[in-house]
């Protein structure tokens, strides 16, 4: 074999390309820096140019409401309407709006002299009122306004006034600002009681009092702002920016535009006001970003040629070191190589071959042996809990699982979900969400009961199977387990939000009496809906050795049937005369009394389920014990039967009801084969939420609503396997989105799959 194959030439030639990273990586490092300073320049510039229209136009909205102020203000609106000179009746009028200008100005100017004047112009007899009294409009502007020689000026004011302007401005020239621009907020008397009206108000303001509420705020140095109006005029520091050509039309508010003025880039952003027609522009000069990101370029270009320098002597010195492996591990694989190869042209790719083959071969052999191990053990425990035992099955791999069971005594666990935790949802959904619990169940009381007991679990559909192996030398092993599984149902409530209702047959010796143990599981299972517990032994409620009280089949039908016509006393007196012939006449033992109550409860709620859907608990059966005095027996027995029989509505709502469900009836034969069906959709076509809806479709019909749209699909999936159909056809047609959960549901109803309905079974 040749000691320098590909694997060697590859390897120096990575360590080549080794220098060619820090170069790709200062490039990308370079332009990732760049738009990284230039997306927060324009973030920077965004909450800037926000603060400059947060400001002005709170400012201005300040302003105006000072404009609408003295537009609704009674005295202006009466004068309005004047005609020619003011008589003297209206002299206290001019003299009160001339003290309320005055007050007005003296607010604004708090925090600067920026308003100059506030003035109110009535064309119609063509006076002003304003803080410096009142005067003929010749006056006010030739004495404060322009001048006797800026007569120009004062006829373009003029005509400002005397046309109709709403939230409007214009920039003029006066004494006020020295020279400077005067910004005119102008806004005629709104229409009062009296009709039209002729009166302007005006605000002459000192733009400086913009400029100075911006200055006041935080803002960056370099960066400058200005404001646009519809005329292309520049409303604030026009001085400094005359000829920049900044045109309103053409401001973009929808991102950065350029611009380039005495020889300098800018970027510029621009935003409507919300107050005037105005535009507010940031200027940025474009030399900003490209400053910072020069210098962010001189120190990629540093850090490159280290990068260089040092990963050079280092590739060097790797090369000498690295290849030595490679060459030991070729030679240990080598000598278990049956091929004996000569040559190996690619080092890595046949190490890499060799390792991958290994490792698959010893975790295929794992897996495989993991899994098989678990499916038959879990085949021998179901099959030792569902059917009685028979010794002739054993093979080596049954008695190795089962040994452990075979001398001494078993019981048999169940572990349900209690029905309060579980939440209707899409069938997907619930499976998910059980296969999760019951592999917590599982889990939990697994660990808790390994701790004091042998134990192997099994899962059946929703249940959760555990066979428990008792020593013979175990002496009150049902406390001990019972405080286990109190303290597990409580571990899983406060950890994953749900409660578990734990059945427990009696302890059987041997093999043979797993499936007993289970089998009185299962009995023990019926008292789950009378008695709403979460630990139920069969011990407890039945003793089938000595069941000797007496309560024929007979009268528990007809105590149902009573309840189901609403006869209390009828159904109250055939309970009492059970409880008398139990209690006074056989004397029963209080093991028999205790399993007649259980039955008299069950028979009741029987009766609920016939009449309105109603718990136990609102019944107030749970309080029932034999410890009880048989007249308070007798008389808890009466006042439920009695709630019972009066919980049905009067006849007006039991029609009601009747049509509702003949409708919901229809509803879901006429919708079956939406996929989407389900009580949800159901309630929400009939405008009702789904629980009252089913709650009343069931006290109606007493099938819940959920039970009858998959009764109807099952029953059309019937008829269309009669006709030959196959099944995944079947299931689309009648609304099943898989085929999985249409066999699952289809079983659940008539007890045999559709293969083999079809098949004939």
């Amino acid at each position: 074999m040749k000691n320098k194959g590909k694997a060697y030439r590859k390897l120096y030639l990575s360590y080549g390309f080794i220098f060619l990273i820090p170069i790709v990586m200062g490039v990308l490092f370079y332009f990732y820096a760049y738009y990284i300073a230039k997306e927060q320049a324009d973030t920077s510039n965004r909450s800037l140019i926000q603060t400059v229209k947060n400001t002005c136009d709170r400012e201005l909205e300040y302003y105006e409401n000072i404009l609408i102020q003295l537009a609704l203000n009674k005295n202006v609106q009466q004068l309005s309407v004047v005609k020619g000179e003011f008589p003297p009746d209206n002299s206290y009028q001019l003299y009160t709006i001339q003290n309320e200008i005055m007050d007005l100005k003296v607010t604004i100017n708090k925090g600067g002299d920026y308003c100059k004047d506030i003035m109110v112009y009535f064309k119609n007899c063509d006076k002003v009122v304003s803080s410096l009294g009142n005067m003929n409009f010749s006056m006010y502007s030739d004495l404060y306004c322009f001048g006797e020689e800026d007569k120009k000026s004062a006829e373009v004011l003029k005509k400002h006034l005397s046309e109709y302007h709403f939230r409007d401005s214009i920039q003029m020239n006066s004494k006020w600002t020295q020279g400077r621009p005067t910004l005119l907020l102008m806004m005629n008397n709104l229409k009062g009681e009296f009709g039209e009206s002729s009166a302007m108000i005006v605000i002459w303001l000192d733009m400086d009092a913009l400029n100075s509420s911006i200055e006041q705020a935080s803002w960056e140095s370099g960066l400058d702002w200005l404001i646009v109006n519809e005329n292309n005029q520049i409303m604030n520091r026009s001085e400094d920016y005359s000829g920049i050509g900044i045109r309103y039309d053409q401001l973009n508010v929808d991102g950065d535009q350029k611009l380039t003025w005495n020889g300098e880039n800018y970027i510029i952003r621009t935003v409507f006001s919300d107050v005037f027609n105005w535009k507010y522009v940031l200027l940025m000069p474009e030399r900003m970003i490209s400053g910072s990101a020069g210098k962010m370029q001189n120190i990629f270009v540093i850090g490159i040629f280290i990068c260089l320098f040092t990963g050079f002597w280092a590739a060097s010195r790797m090369m000498k070191i690295n290849y030595n492996p490679l060459k030991v591990l070729m030679e240990v694989f080598r000598k278990h190589d049956d091929s004996q190869e000569l040559f190996v042209d690619n080092e890595y790719l046949y190490l890499e071959e060799k390792a991958i083959l290994l490792l698959a071969e010893r975790s295929d052999f794992k897996q495989m042996v993991s899994r098989s191990q678990e499916v038959v053990k879990q085949y021998y425990l179901t099959d030792l809990l569902i059917n009685s035992y028979e010794q002739s099955k054993d093979t080596p791999d049954r008695e190795a699982i089962v040994k452990k069971f075979r001398e001494e005594s078993n019981l048999v666990l169940l572990f349900t979900v209690k029905a309060a935790s579980m939440r209707e949802g899409n069938q997907e959904e619930y499976i998910q969400i059980n296969s999760l619990r019951k592999f917590i169940i599982g889990n939990v009381f697994g660990e808790g009961i390994a701790g004091s007991f042998c134990q192997e679990k099994v899962e059946l559909g929703d249940t959760v199977a555990m066979i428990v192996n008792i020593p013979d030398t175990a002496a009150g092993y049902d406390e001990s387990l019972e405080e286990i599984i109190d303290a597990m149902q409580k571990y899983i409530y406060e950890n994953f939000g749900f409660m578990t209702v734990v059945l427990a047959g009696e302890a059987h010796k041997g093999l043979e009496g797993i499936h007993l143990s289970y089998m009185e599981a299962r009995e023990a299972e019926e008292f789950v809906a009378v008695l709403d517990p979460e630990y139920i032994s069969y011990r407890e409620i039945k003793d089938g050795s000595h069941k000797k009280y007496d309560y024929p089949t007979d009268q528990e039908l007809r105590i149902i049937a009573a309840i189901k016509n609403r006869n209390s006393p009828l159904a109250s007196s055939y309970i009492n005369k059970i409880l008398d012939a139990n209690y006074l006449e056989n004397k029963a033992s209080l093991d028999m009394l205790k399993c007649l109550l259980y039955d008299l409860m069950g028979t009741i709620m029987k009766g609920a389920q016939e009449v309105e859907e109603i718990s136990g608990e609102e019944l107030g059966l749970k309080g029932i014990s034999v410890k009880m005095p048989l007249e308070k027996i007798k008389e808890t027995f009466g006042e439920a039967v009695e709630k019972l029989c009066k919980s049905s509505g009067n006849s007006r709502e039991y029609g009601q009801n009747k049509q509702l469900c003949e409708k919901i009836q229809k509803y879901i034969q006429e919708n079956f084969s939406d996929p989407d069906l389900n009580i949800s959709q159901t309630g929400l076509y009939f405008h009702m939420t789904p629980a009252y809806l089913s709650s009343i479709y069931k006290k109606h019909t007493g099938e819940s609503l959920l039970k009858a749209i998959s009764q109807k699909r099952v029953d059309e999936a019937e008829k269309l396997l009669a006709e030959g159909i196959n099944v995944v056809e079947v299931a689309e047609r009648v609304g099943f989105r898989d085929c999985s959960t249409f066999i699952r549901t289809f079983k659940k109803f008539t007890g045999a799959t559709p293969g083999q309905l079809k098949s004939g079974r």
